[in-house]
This record gives C-alpha cells, structure tokens and sequence, in this order.
C-alpha cells in the first residue's frame, strides 16, 4: 500500500525568525487577496512570497511571480533563512485549537515522504474533483521552484493508534519548533531521527491506504511534476527525489478530527425565486420557516442553526434569502430516497449532505449546470453559517445554502469506494499550515532512510 520515508527538511532558521506565527500561513486556496497583501506586508520572510507571490506590472512569461517564489526560496537557502536538518527525520506534529462553540481538540500527525502512485494503484485515495487551471499554476510554480513548499493532507486508519505511539516514544525530548499562529492554534514539531523508528513507522503505514483530505490540486501536480522529471532524467531510479510528494498524516480515528460545514453561495441565480423554488422544494422536503423581526433577529438564527445541526441521521438543508424575512429549513422527506433524482449515483454519494444540495437542489430544482458549479466567480464558499447570513444581508451574495460538514467516516467509504464528492465536499479544520517543514526536489538525490 502506501510508502513513507523521512526527509532533511528546511526549516526557518530560529535565529533570524525567531517567532514563526510571523511567516507561516495556511495553504494558497484559503488565502484571500486582503489576506495576501497583509502577509506580504507581515514579514519579509513570509511564505506567502514561495506560495503566493505578488503579480508586477511588467510580468512576461519568462519572469513572473512563479520565478520570483523560486529566486526567494534559492535566496533564503544562500542566506541561512531555511536551513536544511542534517539527519533524514519523521516531524511528529501536534496541534492545539479550538472549535467552536468553546471546545479545545489537539490532532496529532506527523510530516513525511509519501511515494507518489497514480489513484488506479489504490494506495492513494482522492474523494473531491480538482480543476484543470488550478493544476496548471502549481505546476508551473512546482517547476520553478523544484520543492514541496506545502504539505498535502492525508488520513490513516490506526484505531489502536499505534504509530502514534512509535512516534511518541522515538521523538526528542524537546520541540523543534513551538508557537501559537493568528488563530490562536499551537503548533509543536519533534523531530523522530532514530532509524528504527522510522522503520516501524514506514512498517505500519505500509499495510494502509492513504486518503487525502486536503491538497488534491497539489498531489495532482506533484504526479505531473514526477511525469516530467523522470522523462528528463530517464536513468534516475525509483528512489529519486522527485518520486515522492511532502505530506502531513493523521489517524482517521482519532478525537481530533474536524470537519467543517461548507456552504454555498450565490452571488446571483436568475433563475431563482424564492416561492416558486419553496413549492417545488415542498415535493421532497418539509420545509419549515424561521421568520424573524427586528428584535428576534438575534435569537432565531442561533434557532435556526442549532435546529440545522441538529438532523442526526436526516438530512437538512438550510436557506437564506434577504427577501423571505425568514431562515427556510428544508428537511428532506423520507420516501425522497425513492425518488429518480439520485438512481444515477453511486449508493456510497446517496447520504451525503452536499450531494442532496448539489443533485436534487441546485440541479434538479434550480437547474445549475456544471459550468456555474465548478466557476468560484459565481459560486462561493462560507465555513460559517453566520458569515454567509451576512454576506447576503450586506448583497455580497444573492442566496445562501447551508449545509452540516461531511463526517470523517463518510469520506473514508466514498475514498474506498473509488468515488469521487462534489467540489469542496469537505474543510479539514485547521487547514495544515505553510512553512513548518520544507522539501527541495533535486533530481540528483535520492531519499533513503
């Protein structure tokens, strides 16, 4: 199944940054363009200028931000900014954070070497669609910088959590690396060095898939890249670097885990009216109002969330519109199961949350094609139910469809299953951030342990 091995990563050098929380970041896709002008202006060794740099006015094909990341990155190398650990190590990694309404998790995981295997091998497993154009800037980003400067995301069945207890055992005694980021999130990173650690390690992850919950576009690209490296250098063995691809592993049973809801909006639907959708929605959904005044405002839509969290094994969908004076919760009838509008899909697709919104909703009583679901200028994302409230108040967005989060044991059976979820099915929280461990591709190296 899947195969680990350990890396000499780069890491910032603690005595020229001495605090992290100042240039880590979370990874490109959730970086907004005010949240990419304020890291920019953070530090001027923030990873936003090796994951996101800026665009210039002047920029041509042979010079642009994709080469610029690349002239940083060789430029922190020269100047001792990252430095390169000098044995092959495991980084065991845990996170504190909180989620709301006033719980604090920690999710342990560890940093590695993943050898890179097309899907059809099965010891990788994808579960949400990517984008072509997507693809196409991190490659190019890939090619200038020859590096992994992001982590990949990926999940590991451990019920017993045995590794995570090699790794407990085998790590130093001290963190390598230990801060608190902007979201109040702590960070601690041990390096695991002992050969025979890393052995058991690779030992045990070898009899497991693994399945990715963030970074699809990234490992898509990372399988791109091996395609042209080894058409470049065709006398390169299996063991070379650009073979494997920087990844971040959790256990899929532990407590740590979240999942967060992922909700739709749309800055205009044409097609949409909210009364003639509301009686079509009535053939397959109970639909109940949550109507509100000025003053009760505040008080209905923590009812109406709470009332949405609250499907269990059902499946509610919630609605807003600055119109309706009212939260719509639409809870999906029992005999709808029988209903034509899923005997296409896959029975693994037919409970999940944001397959209902993305068949029977959007498409099926709205009539949204394809093109507008996978185009993020007409569609956009909330991870807060709160938020996409307000940004319909304030005319951001015409209408918003809320939705609970896929559960983690949903994501393994449709993985498993082959299967592919609708584009941002899931939001793995918090995201894995940028700039704790690096890996540099050079063709000539081989990764051995």
């Amino acid at each position: 199944m899947a195969e680990i091995a350990p890396l000499r990563g780069y890491r910032y050098n603690q005595e020229v940054v001495p605090d992290l929380a100042a240039v880590v970041t979370p990874p490109y896709d959730v970086i907004s363009p005010a949240a990419q002008e304020m890291y920019h202006r953070r530090h001027p060794y923030n990873m936003i200028r090796l994951i996101l740099a800026n665009k210039e006015r002047g920029d041509t094909e042979d010079h642009d931000w994709f080469t610029r990341a690349a002239e940083e990155l060789r430029a922190w190398r020269e100047q001792g900014i990252l430095l390169r650990d000098p044995q092959p190590a495991l980084y065991d990694y845990e996170i504190d954070y909180a989620e709301p309404p006033g719980l604090t998790k920690t999710r342990h995981g560890f940093i590695c070497l993943v050898r890179l295997e097309e899907f059809s091998h099965g010891s990788i497993r994808p579960h949400e669609r990517t984008f072509a154009a997507t693809k196409s800037e991190r490659l190019k980003l890939m090619c200038a910088s020859n590096a992994n400067v992001s982590q990949i995301f990926a999940l590991y069945s451990d019920p017993a959590e045995v590794v995570r207890g090699r790794l407990r055992v085998g790590r130093e005694e001290r963190p390598v690396a230990a801060f608190s980021d902007e979201a109040g999130t702590r960070h601690r990173l041990w390096r695991v060095t002992a050969s025979e650690v890393i052995k058991a390690v690779a030992a045990l992850i070898k009899e497991k898939p693994l399945f990715l919950a963030d970074g699809h576009h990234r490992y898509e690209t990372a399988l791109a890249y091996r395609d042209l490296m080894r058409a470049r250098y065709p006398n390169r063995g299996e063991e070379a670097s650009f073979n494997y691809v920087l990844m971040y592993l959790s256990s899929i049973n532990q407590g740590g885990l979240t999942i967060l809801p992922t909700h739709r909006l749309f800055g205009r639907l044409p097609e949409f009216r909210l009364n003639s959708f509301l009686e079509a929605a009535g053939r397959y959904f109970e639909v109940e109002p949550f109507a509100f005044d000025s003053a009760s405002r505040e008080r209905v839509l923590e009812s109406f969330l709470t009332a949405l969290r609250g499907a269990g094994s059902r499946h509610f969908l919630g609605l807003y519109t600055a119109e309706a004076g009212a939260f719509v919760l639409l809870k999906l009838r029992a005999d709808a199961d029988s209903r034509s509008w899923r005997d296409h899909l896959p029975r693994p697709l037919h409970h999940l949350d944001v397959v209902v919104l993305t068949e029977l909703v959007l498409k099926g009583l709205l009539g949204v094609d394809e093109k507008t679901l996978g185009d993020e200028r007409q569609i956009h994302y909330s991870h807060d139910g709160r938020e996409a409230v307000r940004l319909v108040d304030i005319g951001a967005c015409q209408v918003a469809f809320l939705i609970n989060p896929t559960r983690v044991e949903q994501v393994q059976e449709v993985a498993s299953a082959g299967l592919i979820m609708p584009h941002k099915s899931t939001y793995f929280y918090p995201k894995v951030i940028d700039g704790s461990v690096l890996h540099l591709l050079d063709p000539h190296e081989d990764v051995s342990f």
